[in-house]
């Protein structure tokens, strides 16, 4: 094989990878082919260098990014009150509970299922951060209601920052059961609390990919029925909920902690695919962020609230090769990479019409096209403001009897908990669809099937866009009689049944 590659074929010298190590092969171990990789991630490094790339940190401006703080409201709500954080002792959580010393909290507990073994709670002078606030820490599982009864009958909390959950993707879909009871069953646990004991705030977390119209992916799909379901008690309880969006945590990262561990170790990196991009947020944004979502929620809907400026996509390649390259330069080491395909969990494609393209400027991936009609600028100009679009109730209750059923009987198979978990996103994001308004389902047709950027192997849809233009269709032709002049729609799929249109890969026509 030749591998006499320019040094500015980037694309070349990626198939030559791909072609040495085909996606979905097991880790290569023979020196020769571990030789070839060193050369080839050699002379990719050198191939982004060469197009301006590599220069420093891909993350640099995100690490240094901030959101101003509605300080004085943040007070307001906060002093002399009892505030519990479920998943205190992680990343975000931590932070958190380090900002609310500072902030007038009359006592601070921490809810977390990772402690020392066997310890309830835990009150000794090490673990207080700040000694003129008492913070206290309980170990329990969030899906533990009779434990979770017993600290919040205990404490009294006046607000709650619900922050625990099972975040890796691709774990969720290894522990299909743990991560639904945990996001799902644990979030119901925490907002019946909440009503029982009198919460006046709780602030959920949630993530962008939350967004979605519809996924098949078990922790994004359990993040968005959470969502829905804090929606619902917005609407029908009467603590006031508000909720965060966030996007890939860099101080926490699990792929740059991944890349960082290989790197140590001298050993081959492994990459899921070029071209796959993520937008970061750094730890300060974040607390920021819930702090004003306490702040500025309101009662009787749910606003959610998230970083305005995200900055540009970085690619995941890109992260690695500066980090090799860093390695490189300290210790001359050569480290190889090579890319081992997508993985389940992250496999699902981004979809052109999630995004609001009417103002290209203003694109932002954390919040999609139909909760873009609430989207308003927050008065620092950092952060917008939405609300989740409206759903079934009804059917959102329907499927968490079912998915709790699922959940009780230890004898279900994980695949039937991702068939009842996928059935009941279908069926809730089905009933958002049938209430959208016609043109922004016409936008997101526009905007997601536009000839100029859509592209499939074989002319053959996937599952996933199939399953989205499923959705699409139901909301459109159910609100055809609110559409009064049809040319647009009309205009918007002929080109697609149209036997002489662009060779797209799904016909409507019979």
């Amino acid at each position: 094989m030749n591998h006499s590659i320019s040094p500015l074929s980037k694309a070349a010298i990626i198939s030559a990878i791909q072609e040495l190590v085909p996606p979905g092969s097991p880790e290569p171990q023979e020196p020769e082919t571990i030789a070839t990789l060193q050369s080839l991630t050699a002379q990719l490094i050198k191939a982004y260098q060469a197009d301006g790339m590599l220069q420093g940190d891909p993350f640099a401006e995100v690490w240094q990014r901030n959101i101003y703080l509605y300080e004085a409201e943040v007070r307001e709500r906060l002093t002399r009150k009892t505030v519990l954080v479920t998943g205190g002792e992680g990343c975000v959580g931590g932070a958190l509970i380090q900002k609310l010393t500072g902030l007038g909290a009359k006592k601070i507990i921490s809810v977390d299922h990772a402690r020392k073994a066997g310890c309830l709670v835990s009150t000794e002078p090490e673990h207080a951060i700040a000694t003129e606030v008492p913070v206290v820490y309980y170990v329990a599982d969030i899906r533990n209601l009779i434990d979770l009864e017993a600290i919040f009958a205990a404490e009294r909390p006046e607000v709650v920052f619900h922050l625990a959950a099972q975040r890796l993707p691709w774990l969720a879909e290894k522990q299909i059961r743990e991560t639904v009871t945990t996001n799902i069953c644990g979030s119901q646990n925490i907002i019946q609390l909440c009503e029982r004991y009198g919460v006046k705030h709780c602030i959920y977390s949630s993530t962008g990919k939350g967004s979605r119209y519809y996924t098949a992916e078990v922790y994004a799909a359990t993040k968005k029925m959470t969502e829905w379901q804090f929606a619902k008690a917005s609407r029908e309880g009467h603590t006031c909920y508000g909720m965060v969006r966030f996007t890939h945590m860099l101080d926490n990262s699990s792929f740059c902690e991944y890349f960082d561990q290989k790197l140590q170790q001298d050993a081959i990196v492994k990459v899921h695919a070029p071209h796959r991009y993520v937008v970061g947020q750094n730890v300060g944004e974040a607390v920021h962020l819930l702090l004003n979502a306490l702040a500025l929620s309101q009662p009787d809907r749910l606003k959610f609230f998230l970083c305005r400026n995200l900055g540009w996509p970085v690619e995941t390649l890109e992260v690695a090769l500066h980090k090799i390259l860093q390695t490189s330069l300290q210790s001359g080491k050569k480290i190889p990479l090579y890319f081992q395909g997508l993985v389940a969990g992250y496999e699902e494609p981004f979809f052109r019409g999630q995004v609001d393209w009417s103002q290209p400027s203003e694109v932002n991936t954390l919040i999609n096209v139909i909760e873009c009609q609430w989207r308003s600028i927050d008065a620092s100009g950092d952060m917008i403001v939405s609300e989740i679009a409206p759903f079934s109730a009804s059917i959102l209750a329907k499927h968490l009897l079912l998915l709790r059923s699922l959940t009780d009987n230890l004898e279900t198979a994980e695949a039937d908990l991702r068939q009842g978990l996928g059935d009941a996103i279908k069926a809730i994001a089905t009933s958002t669809f049938q209430q959208a308004p016609p043109a922004r389902l016409l936008n997101i047709w526009k905007w997601g099937f536009d000839p100029r950027y859509w592209s499939s192997d074989n002319n053959q849809i996937d599952a996933y866009h199939q399953d989205l233009l499923d959705l699409l269709l139901s909301g459109l032709f159910r609100r055809l009689n609110k559409i009064e002049n049809l040319t647009p729609c009309v205009d918007a799929i002929t080109q697609y049944i149209d036997p002489e249109a662009l060779e797209l890969p799904f016909r409507l026509a019979a």
